[in-house]
């Protein structure tokens, strides 16, 4: 049984019911913050909301990403390189939010939220550490923390307790090998979502997706865990979003989404989303 139940409803709920209520595969789009630059993470997010796009998960750069490929990689490197860090993560949430009914997700790695100094980052949180970092999310108005290499087994540092606590989503990864005693774990301490990789390995790589073992996947992960799942690497095209009907609530799209602004900037991001959305 999913822990869902003990946090209270928040942006991210509401979302999940409307899309299932609608019948759809929801778009939960993937940010790098500061890839290129701030002023371009801005309209690219814009973008994103006039698209139509139902959750956008901001990912806080990180010097060693390891659940990412290349492109997410080289953009993480790129956005460190211009200074980009925690602090600018907050502020940027923290403007979007407001601005926009969209719900938010930040995503990153365990490190970044154990090391959190609430001294670094304007005094968001009041306090340091793991419960400082979810306190310091949750007041900018993040509704949910992706940290894939959290495991579910570990308590550390109250990372789960703290998101409780806060009314954060604490939104655990799930891959295609993984065994039911660790997705018995999940379920007891992840909220809001399931992230489910289509494949083994990292993101980015421009692939198909077998539909039939995925499936599978799938099925014994919404039967264990029974939260909204949300399907993400290798996600590029209208007809993988399609696939994902009857097998997932929302496709996670990333790579294929800073390629786009890469060769078109953001008019091309936004055709992307057409493409995808079926438009």
């Amino acid at each position: 049984m999913s822990g869902a139940a003990s946090l209270p409803r928040n942006a991210l709920d509401r979302v999940a019911e409307r899309v299932r209520s609608e019948g759809r595969v929801g778009l939960m789009t993937h940010i790098v913050l500061g890839y290129p630059n701030l002023d371009a993470s801005r309209a690219i997010v814009a973008a994103m909301v006039d698209g139509g796009v139902d959750i956008i998960e901001v990912q806080i750069p990180f010097s060693d990403p390891t659940a990412d490929g290349p492109t997410i990689t080289h953009a993480s490197q790129v956005a460190l390189d211009g200074g980009v860090r925690v602090a600018d993560a907050f502020a940027f949430v923290d403007d979007v939010s407001r601005r926009f009914d969209t719900p938010f997700v930040f995503m990153s790695y365990f490190n970044i939220a154990f090391a959190y100094r609430a001294a670094a980052s304007s005094g968001r949180g009041g306090g340091d550490g793991v419960p400082g970092f979810v306190a310091a999310a949750a007041g900018v108005g993040a509704s949910g923390l992706i940290l894939p290499d959290v495991p579910p087994e570990m308590s550390r540092d109250r990372y789960p307790e703290s998101c409780r606590e806060q009314g954060v989503h604490a939104i655990y990864v799930v891959s295609p090998n993984i065994g039911d005693d660790r997705l018995h774990a999940v379920a007891k301490v992840g909220t809001g979502l399931l992230y489910a990789t289509s494949r083994i390995g990292t993101t980015g790589r421009e692939m198909g997706l077998e539909t039939g073992r995925l499936g599978r996947f799938l099925a014994r992960a919404r039967e264990i865990c029974e939260l909204p799942i949300a399907v993400g690497f290798s996600i590029s095209r209208r007809e993988h979003v399609e696939q994902l009907a009857g097998h997932a609530d929302f496709a996670v799209v990333g790579s294929h989404l800073i390629r786009a602004h890469e060769s078109g900037g953001v008019d091309g991001v936004r055709r992307a989303i057409d493409e995808l959305a079926g438009r």
